[in-house]
């Protein structure tokens, strides 16, 4: 029952940047959960102070860094509320609520339902000519679907599916990080993750493309599998180079949709212009997004599109962007947890925000998954002194 209560909480949780009723069934979900388990939380009550300094200290920092910026109140009560679901994510595996299988059966669910709405779409329409925009069904708002691409015009796919979302990195952002985690967990390359990879790639998010191509460089480098396995991964992806590569130049060299590589640079102009105090603290993170941004008036998109990396600078500032990744070296600095800040930084390239749960959720999946990985103190047998003169009793420490 708790598998199934969270993994369907993690679900909802991956639309929660989109859908009110999505974010509604997530909270639901997991607070029901919670009540459940709740004798055996309050059982385990020595891990609810570091979860609840956790929580008070990320609110905090985020409210430091935005007050004196376009403040929006309901995007930072937004922040409280996923603040809130991933310190009481965290709460119930750090209590042993949830586990190890836990975590692999939520990443499996997240994949594979989010595959069926990719797949269903893109067949359906290979099929019929007919786009079936799910996005439509979960958002409150109306927006474009941006499935269409002159760069596969000619191509045996002629469109970007989407699944659930209304653009498709949107969906890799969704699939990849969960992915990584199985992959990391089961350490081989199951079903699971080879379908969020796959369909994620034939997502043609340029983004996708960047992470994937990132992610396979370095599991092949530092990755423990076999040496046929670490081949196969080589020989698929050269495979796919020429294919994805002709999406990759239409879309950003010749740009045939639109000016991609200008539209994401107009943030580095921005942040040229700016005077020392705000390179160093940024812009806020909560601002409205109805009004536009900065000295160079950006919207929205165009500060998040440039990926994680640069929308943090933009809006946290070079002090911001130290203290996330300084916490994240932290968090991951001892010795067999160093490889997971290394496979979670480049999916970092995705263009992600404080506002969107998934990065929250990926970096909690991470951490549990280093937390269960971490090598525990081994029983040592130690004899005790006997005056009996008898055979010594041996005592685990």
């Amino acid at each position: 029952m708790s598998t199934l209560l969270f993994s369907a909480s993690v679900l909802f949780f991956s639309l929660n940047a989109f859908s009110v009723r999505a974010t509604f069934a997530a909270y639901f979900l997991l607070c029901a959960l919670a009540f459940l388990r709740a004798p055996t939380l309050m059982n385990r009550q020595r891990h609810l102070f570091p979860v609840c300094a956790y929580w008070l200290i990320s609110i905090s920092i985020a409210f430091v860094l935005s007050a004196f910026g376009d403040f929006y109140v309901n995007f930072y009560v937004k922040f409280m509320l996923i603040q809130t679901y991933i310190a009481l994510c965290y709460w119930m595996f750090a209590g042993g609520v949830l586990t190890r299988d836990t975590l692999d059966t939520a990443c499996r669910m997240l994949i594979y339902v989010h595959a069926a709405f990719f797949t269903f779409q893109l067949v359906y329409y290979l099929g019929t000519g007919t786009f079936i925009d799910f996005d439509s069904y979960v958002r409150e708002a109306d927006s474009e679907a941006l499935y269409a691409t002159k760069a596969l015009t000619d191509s045996l796919i002629s469109i970007r599916a989407l699944g659930l979302y209304s653009e498709p990195s949107f969906y890799a952002m969704t699939v990849v990080p969960s992915a990584v985690v199985l992959l990391l967990s089961q350490r081989r390359m199951t079903l699971a993750p080879a379908v969020g990879f796959a369909t994620a790639l034939l997502s043609f998010s340029v983004a996708s493309m960047a992470v994937c191509a990132a992610l396979c460089g370095l599991h092949v480098l530092i990755g423990r599998g076999r040496l046929r396995t670490r081949i196969a991964v080589v020989v698929v992806a050269l495979a796919c180079v020429p294919w994805l590569y002709s999406v990759y130049d239409q879309r950003v060299n010749q740009s045939v949709d639109y000016d991609a590589v200008g539209s994401r640079t107009l943030v580095l102009t921005e942040l040229t212009e700016r005077d020392v105090v705000a390179g160093a603290f940024g812009g806020g993170l909560f601002w409205d997004e109805r009004n536009n941004v900065g000295k160079t008036h950006l919207r929205g998109y165009q500060v998040r599109d440039s990926s994680f990396y640069i929308y943090l600078v933009f809006a946290a500032g070079v002090a911001g962007f130290i203290v996330f990744f300084g916490t994240l070296v932290m968090l991951f600095r001892r010795k067999g947890r160093r490889k997971y800040l290394l496979y979670l930084l480049p999916i970092l390239l995705f263009k992600y925000h404080v506002l969107y749960g998934m990065l929250w959720l990926t970096i909690l999946l991470f951490v549990v998954l280093a937390d269960q990985d971490a090598p525990r103190r081994r029983a040592v047998v130690r004899p005790l002194p006997n005056l009996s003169g008898d055979e010594p009793v041996a005592h685990p420490t």
